[in-house]
């Protein structure tokens, strides 16, 4: 395994869910960025904070090897593990925002879908028979 297989595995399997989140419903998370920031960045910390007192305690250990060797100042913790905390917690915190807008999320949603089915043209005939009524 190579020196960087937990970051480049982490950025892998998250990166794509994030970019569909943001693709989705970027305007959503930009209108409650209020709520998301504390959210995602409070959990991040406590769990980086809780995972360096383990480490530093010898409850865990994490085998170097799969690691880049970047560790956060201060706290002594992998940048691997530092990027999987924050990567999960802003997958939480992101999709209970997209639920708390579920009404608007979906009718984006089928919008986008009408979009695939259809084209263009069918959305253009949509709209104009929706403001013929």
């Amino acid at each position: 395994m190579s020196s960087s297989a937990y970051l480049i595995l982490t950025v892998a399997w998250s990166a794509p869910l994030i970019a569909l989140q943001w693709l989705i419903g970027l305007d959503l998370l930009i209108s409650h960025w209020r709520v998301w920031l504390p959210a995602i960045v409070i959990p991040t910390l406590y769990l980086i904070a809780v995972d360096s007192l383990a480490l530093g305690m010898g409850l865990w250990a994490v085998d170097i090897r799969a690691l880049s060797g970047i560790l956060l100042p201060i706290v002594n913790v992998p940048l691997e593990h530092a990027l999987h905390f924050g990567t999960l917690c802003a997958l939480a915190v992101q999709t209970l925002i997209f639920w708390h807008e579920r009404k608007r999320l979906w009718a984006r949603l089928r919008y986008f879908a009408r979009l695939l089915r259809g084209g263009w043209a069918a959305l253009r005939a949509e709209r104009e028979r929706e403001s013929a009524d």
